[in-house]
């Protein structure tokens, strides 16, 4: 069975090849062929004619703001990031800012609590990395320390060796 439509088409092309009025005739053929309804419907259903996109939740804006501001934080962060030991690498998602740092010592790791604000803030250890997580330029922010909790290890280890050297 053929398509009952190919006729319809046909004839609205050829009125827009041969009587055409405008000087591109495949536009006004493609624009005759969509007023009759025989081109495929746009991917998009509130593009449709007649049909509204419904207004944004006030949570929805209120992430999308929080996700520009945590980008434009990270921006100027990673400029601000340059000088600072452990190869920073800071980035955005989800309205956080993510800091992501190899301290070589355990006064590297202090030095970037200090210059996030951090203070004296428990991190969370997940074995290979220590997560502390605080407020930055306004928004949320993590700092994860690639390797911090092995040099707490051994900060450990050469404290309890001394103390057992002691009489």
């Amino acid at each position: 069975m053929t398509n009952p439509n190919i006729l319809r088409a046909a004839r609205a092309i050829a009125a827009a090849v041969v009587h055409g009025t405008s000087d591109d005739p495949a536009l006004e053929a493609a624009q005759q062929l969509d007023e009759l309804g025989l081109l495929a419907p746009s991917t998009d259903p509130f593009s449709t004619p007649g049909r509204n996109r419904p207004e944004p939740s006030p949570a929805a804006v209120a992430a999308l703001d929080q996700c520009r501001r945590a980008k434009n934080v990270a921006d100027t962060a990673r400029a601000q990031a340059d000088g600072m030991p452990g190869k920073p690498d800071v980035s955005s998602a989800g309205g956080e800012v993510l800091f992501v740092v190899h301290p070589r010592s355990l006064a590297d790791w202090k030095q970037w609590m200090h210059a996030l604000g951090v203070g004296d803030a428990r991190g969370d250890s997940t074995g290979a990395a220590m997560t502390v997580r605080c407020t930055y330029g306004g928004v949320r922010a993590r700092l994860v320390g690639v390797g911090v909790p092995a040099l707490y290890g051994e900060r450990l280890d050469y404290v309890g060796r001394r103390t057992a050297v002691r009489p």
